[in-house]
């Protein structure tokens, strides 16, 4: 349930930036809002974004941030940009900043999976044609939602995290954020939020298309690749799109990137 959401107010420095950024359209032909909604017994900040002019109900794309903590938190410029352009493609997006105790795979993505309920409250929702993006940390909130859930028809997940044993360099600071989560059996713990070792926990029904830079030094792009192969060998629909020299962020590959993933949940929320 929504408890509270507001309309973003761009100044006109932003709105010239979104429009640079992303498109006139998605200046101009979206509304991006905050809210505050309830996820078990917590408080949940997020945001929904959506055309402004809607004649029946859209699909729906969950959309997982990346990122730990306030490193990865999206203020509202950005929420204006990224969850606008999504929008601008006819449909509703539903995106969590995650539970403030957040635990990095732990119960914070009870936080994503209550966005489904939320969905089917909205009027402007298709809550029957639902699909879910991640970028980084949010890949792996991704996999291990779809171990919960088999309402989600598709899913895009981009520079994921799926073998955390895999990012050696990594453990050590994430065990220093998330000290009260790792703090014990922290091997383990990272074991059970690595994709590569629970896939055959994910419904089989959800199509995930995984994007991936090969120069990517925050999240090895051979973590997409395994899963792609766990995913042929599954017989799950799949693919695997790598972008040769892409960063962590594809950052001189957007409009590329966002091609892939319009045909997509094209492909399948509204084919």
């Amino acid at each position: 349930m929504i408890i509270e959401r507001s309309l973003i107010s761009l100044n006109e420095v932003q709105k010239k930036m979104i429009r640079s950024g992303w498109g006139e359209k998605t200046a101009g032909e979206t509304a991006v809002e905050k809210m505050l909604y309830e996820s078990a017994d917590r408080h949940v900040e997020g945001y929904i974004a959506y055309p402004k002019d809607i004649s029946e109900p859209l699909p729906v794309i969950i959309w997982n941030r990346g990122g730990n903590l306030r490193e990865g938190r999206i203020d509202e410029f950005l929420a204006s940009g990224m969850y606008g352009e999504i929008a601008s493609w006819g449909y509703v997006v539903l995106a969590s900043q995650y539970r403030k105790d957040e635990e990095f795979g732990g119960k914070d993505v009870e936080d994503v999976l209550n966005l489904i309920p939320l969905a089917e409250s909205l009027e402007i929702c298709d809550a029957e044609r639902i699909g879910m993006e991640g970028w980084s940390r949010g890949g792996m909130m991704a996999y291990k939602s779809l171990c919960h859930t088999d309402r989600v028809k598709c899913a895009v997940v981009i520079a994921g995290i799926a073998n955390l044993l895999r990012r050696s360099k990594s453990l050590k600071k994430l065990e220093q954020i998330y000290g009260h989560v790792f703090e014990n059996d922290a091997h383990e713990k990272f074991s059970r939020r690595s994709a590569v070792r629970f896939a055959h926990k994910m419904f089989p029904s959800t199509a995930i298309l995984l994007i991936h830079g090969t120069n990517d030094h925050t999240v090895s792009h051979l973590d997409s690749v395994e899963m792609h192969e766990i995913f042929k060998e599954q017989g799950r629909e799949s693919g695997l799109k790598l972008i040769e020299g892409g960063d962590h962020f594809l950052r001189n590959h957007r409009a590329e990137v966002s091609g892939l993933r319009r045909e997509w949940f094209g492909r399948f929320l509204k084919n």
